[in-house]
């Protein structure tokens, strides 16, 4: 026997099961998993509870633009590297030139470290009416404000207006041709789109 009710049939036996207490509802709930990249192919992927952690903390510059993405319904996972993070852009989203930089649009830089493109990472908030960008990062245990102007890339300033951030610190031991400016060390921009 079984009761109906709006369409939704009861048995009256599991009914009294579950109100005396006898019985438990089970209910499942299935996710999918976002996939997951990591800069190199050694080692396991970072399980789904580490990678929330580390955006939560979000105390990189790869959990800033990743928690970013995630806000705006992009899915995925990385390693918590630039290099994973630049890895993982490049195959799914397009590479633009500097000069067509908006606002969301991804920067990566190389410093100059042996990790290519994939050494720091930042996120375009504006671009002023003179091309310079304005972006956000996360470098020496804080979030910043930077910029970069991709038209002037080894120009540190225009009169009392910044036109490229130092990404790097000046060492005495640094030979004559590194760089340190945003501008000189920008090496790519991805715009992905959900």
């Amino acid at each position: 026997m079984a009761l109906r009710d709006s369409g939704k049939a009861i048995s009256i036996g599991l009914f009294l099961a579950v109100a005396a207490g006898c019985a438990t509802i089970r209910t499942e709930t299935w996710q999918v998993q976002p996939p997951v990249v990591r800069a190199s192919s050694s080692g396991p992927p970072l399980s789904a509870r580490r990678r929330r952690a580390s955006l939560e903390h979000s105390n990189t510059a790869v959990g800033v633009v990743e928690r970013s993405l995630h806000e705006r319904g992009i899915r995925f996972g990385t390693d918590g590297t630039p290099g994973s993070l630049y890895q993982f852009l490049h195959s799914q989203y397009p590479e633009i030139p500097a000069s067509e930089a908006r606002a969301g649009d991804v920067l990566f830089f190389d410093m100059g470290e042996g990790s290519g493109c994939g050494g720091h990472t930042g996120l375009v908030d504006l671009v002023d009416g003179g091309g310079r960008l304005v972006f956000r990062e996360w470098r020496d245990g804080s979030a910043r404000r930077s910029y970069v102007d991709p038209g002037q890339p080894h120009t540190r300033r225009d009169g009392a207006l910044i036109l490229n951030t130092f990404l790097r610190v000046k060492l005495p031991d640094d030979p004559p041709s590194t760089h340190y400016f945003a501008g000189e060390l920008l090496c790519s921009v991805v715009r992905p789109q959900p």
